[in-house]
């Protein structure tokens, strides 16, 4: 058993090699960007529109960032008040 801050290999993981917990994580985004895209691409043809639209949007917030809605209140006499809505 080794004391606090010992390892077994004290001259520590080679310069430029690669933990088997990032090849894993690796190989599961090239999965995800690869094949998983084309089967999520196959299963978004065969959907009506509305349903299509409901997922579609829905992936899409992974890709761009939801934009706040903004709604303006008041007239000419009062400042403007400016209330935002939504993942800031």
């Amino acid at each position: 058993m080794f004391k606090k801050g010992e390892s077994g290999n004290p001259s520590g993981r080679p310069v430029g090699s690669v933990s088997e917990k990032i090849k894993m994580w690796e190989s599961l985004g090239n999965y995800v960007v690869n094949q998983g895209a084309e089967r999520a691409m196959h299963i978004l043809h065969t959907m009506d529109d509305d349903e299509f639209l409901k997922y579609y949007l829905t992936m899409l917030e992974f890709f761009k960032p939801k934009q706040a809605r903004v709604t303006h209140a008041g007239d000419a006499k009062e400042p403007v008040v400016i209330n935002m809505h939504g993942n800031l």
